[in-house]
């Protein structure tokens, strides 16, 4: 899975999930069905990702505990979704649909490897002006 409960729980509020979920009740049944939302999130998203990269990813990018989290929110609010809670499952599919074809990467290659970055910051210096095997003045 691409995201825990404890990740759905730092990206939204408390009470916020306790509505959806009754988490004063029966604890087990409520962990199973946050467990269920995330588990059938990181199944949309791989039936995406899989046509573009090898599965399971090697390095996952935080953008996908995200996606998960926007995902499974939206499963467990069911059939109570706000507009703005059905706008962000659309613009994850979206961004899902573009990874796919290609037009966004995640930032691993198709051996789910991350790239080597070329814009690592570098340390240039001159040569010593003083030394103890220097002799005279600048």
């Amino acid at each position: 899975m691409y995201a825990s409960e404890q990740d759905l729980r730092a990206r939204y509020s408390a009470p916020l999930l306790e509505r959806l979920v009754d988490w004063r009740g029966d604890e087990t049944a409520a962990r199973q069905k946050v467990g269920q939302a995330l588990s059938d999130a990181s199944a949309l998203m791989d039936s995406f990702i899989a046509a573009r990269y090898t599965l399971p990813l090697s390095v996952v990018p935080s953008v996908l505990k995200q996606h998960a989290c926007t995902l499974a929110f939206y499963y467990l609010n069911d059939e109570r979704a706000t507009e703005q809670t059905r706008q962000r499952y659309q613009d994850v599919l979206r961004w899902l649909e573009a990874v796919k074809k290609g037009e966004l990467p995640l930032g691993v290659d198709s051996d789910n490897q991350a790239p080597d970055s070329a814009d690592l910051p570098q340390m240039q210096a001159e040569a010593s002006v003083f030394g103890r095997q220097q002799k005279g003045f600048i």
